[in-house]
């Protein structure tokens, strides 16, 4: 790292070869990584401490082997994070409880960790590596040259300085602030169909396997699992006409929501609850621009989809070691780190626009499509169910669950044992078709949205933090 230089009355600068803005789980995570194979790195966050944040929580197998490999899950251990062995799934009137699948290098099938314990700990890796890592630093704009962005600028305790770097990383989250400065686009924009709202008990019975429960019929759709901490934390999703009750009594009504799942029932018995109720309302989801000329975007910064899936963390990681990957081998050069970052973006569309349309259905207004529980119950009964659960790590496919071939066998199947739902069947199937077809058109041809973004509606309840 170059020192900082400026005269008398102007902004200090600071050469790094990488800015990362955002120390959350994409960010840290990333300034980790590029700090391991070399690289100057500063890492910035306007937060002056790591604390919590709006958050699904939850973390896959291929997260937490991600961890593992970063070298931080003994700390996380030690930190009071537990994982989940099984899964108690149920689609519709499809139930099963299974191990989950685990492949060499897994150390567990699921775990929640709270973001005020996980962040931190990808803090310190990033600190360790040899990031710069500065809190309490706002970026208030990015620096261009000839059309390139070369840099940020930056606010900390009243004084602005300016880091200046080959590539500018935007790790800030839904409203970043580097995708508003470099012009970032949305495009594939979505609206949420459904809130979602979640916290914590104490003192809940996890039994003899800890379990996540993720449960899913007719206009219900709850979660619930051992978290950190000895925690248990309890999501559920009301639907628009739902709203009022939840504003009414936000604690009765998830009380009611959750007791109607029975595993998760069992565990509250005789539990309190032990945090605030956090939620997401009127959500949208979207792609945005992933990259330009001396920039780029990560994480939810880039892309963001229905929370139904509890995918955000999981995808950070996932971005994060490509892209550390792709600015390691070409950060000498502008040319080459274009290339490097565009390739980044295009990946990044292919890769995750199915889990986008994933997302999408799990969190759709009332039942899911009938064709998805009987694929699942069909794959289950000949031992196969591994690859609908290897859906929630990304380690499957959607198209290598949810082939044509099943889809189609699913249907006449039900055809043949229920003749009078024939023209309903059909019609599912030709809806099924054509929402496909739709979300990859927008996707070969994005339409960008224009005028102001939309925000959306977060909700941190303003009642005091629980005592535990």
């Amino acid at each position: 790292m170059s020192g900082p230089t400026g005269g008398p009355g102007q902004p200090t600068t600071t050469e790094y070869d990488v800015v990362v803005v955002g120390a959350r789980c994409a960010g840290a995570t990333l300034g980790a990584l590029l700090a391991r194979r070399g690289l100057r790195v500063a890492v910035l966050d306007q937060a002056t401490e790591i604390r919590s944040t709006l958050s699904s929580n939850i973390l896959q197998a291929d997260s937490l082997a991600f961890l593992n490999r970063l070298g931080v899950m003994e700390r996380l251990r030690a930190a009071g994070v537990t994982t989940m062995s099984h899964v108690d799934m149920r689609l519709e009137g499809f139930r099963c409880r299974e191990a989950f699948p685990q492949e060499p290098g897994d150390v567990g099938g699921a775990a929640c960790v709270r973001r005020e314990v996980l962040d931190p700990v990808l803090v310190d890796a990033a600190r360790a590596s040899g990031a710069e890592v500065r809190l309490g630093t706002r970026v208030v704009g990015v620096i261009r040259e000839g059309g390139r962005v070369t840099g940020v600028r930056a606010v900390a305790g009243g004084v602005e300085a300016r880091l200046r770097a080959r590539l500018v990383v935007g790790a800030d989250g839904r409203n970043s602030k580097v995708a508003e400065a470099c012009g970032a686009r949305m495009y594939h924009v979505s609206p949420g169909e459904r809130s979602y709202y979640w916290t914590y008990f104490e003192g809940a019975d996890t039994g003899p396997r800890p379990t996540f429960v993720f449960h899913r019929w007719g206009d219900r759709h709850m979660l619930g699992g051992p978290a950190d901490n000895g925690l248990y934390i309890v999501g559920v999703s009301p639907q628009r006409h739902e709203r009022e009750s939840f504003r009414a009594d936000l604690d009765g009504s998830l009380r009611a929501h959750a007791l109607r799942c029975a595993p998760i029932a069992e565990a509250l018995a005789g539990a309190t609850r032990a945090s605030r109720i956090y939620g997401i309302r009127r959500f949208f989801g979207y792609f945005r621009e992933a990259a330009g000329a001396g920039w780029v975007l990560l994480g939810d910064a880039g892309h963001f989809k229905d929370p139904a899936g509890g995918r955000g963390i999981g995808d950070a990681f996932h971005q994060a070691e490509r892209l550390a990957d792709a600015v390691g081998d070409a950060i000498g050069s502008d040319a080459r780190l274009d290339r490097a970052v565009t390739d980044f973006g295009r990946w990044r569309d292919r890769t995750y626009a199915e889990y986008y349309g994933l997302a999408a259905d799990l969190g759709v207004a009332g039942p899911i499509a009938g064709v998805v529980p009987r694929v699942v119950r069909a794959l289950h009964a000949r031992g196969r169910v591994d690859g609908v659960l290897n859906l929630l790590s990304h380690r499957a496919s959607v198209l290598e669950v949810l082939t044509p071939a099943r889809v189609l066998g699913a249907t006449g199947g039900q055809l043949l044992r229920a003749p009078g739902r024939r023209r309903a069947a059909l019609g599912e199937l030709r809806r099924l078709a054509t929402t496909e077809l739709r979300r990859r058109n927008a996707m070969r041809r994005p339409v960008f949205r224009s005028g102001p973004e939309p925000r959306p509606v977060l909700q941190d309840t303003s009642e005091p933090e629980l005592s535990r």
